[in-house]
């Protein structure tokens, strides 16, 4: 489905833009399988999800991350969003480094 010119133009192109939010609402859901799906799915798949796991841990092993006081508490998540974004878009943190021993 990647490579269809009916959901992607000039599929060999590497071009970010068709992933923006205008461009995803012009196609059918269900388009974009990065890793595949059922039997035939990507073996790197659970790799790249274990090196995603392992930055978060870095991160958070490294860094003391904390809702500003621009981000609202409680967040309202927007119901029609496809990862679970708050309301508005984005949330914003303080990050500050922790010092280990």
């Amino acid at each position: 489905m990647h490579y269809d010119p009916e959901y992607y133009p000039d599929p060999n192109k590497f071009d970010p833009e068709r992933f923006t939010e205008e461009n995803k609402r012009n196609r059918p859901p269900c388009i974009y399988f990065p890793f595949g799906e059922g039997p035939r799915i990507c073996i790197g798949m659970r790799m790249g999800l274990l090196q995603t796991k392992l930055a978060i841990v870095t991160i958070l092993r490294n860094y003391e991350v904390t809702p500003s006081k621009n981000t609202p508490i409680p967040m309202v998540i927007d119901p029609k969003a496809l990862l679970t974004t708050p309301v508005g878009g984005g949330i914003n943190l303080n990050i500050r480094k922790i010092k280990l021993n």
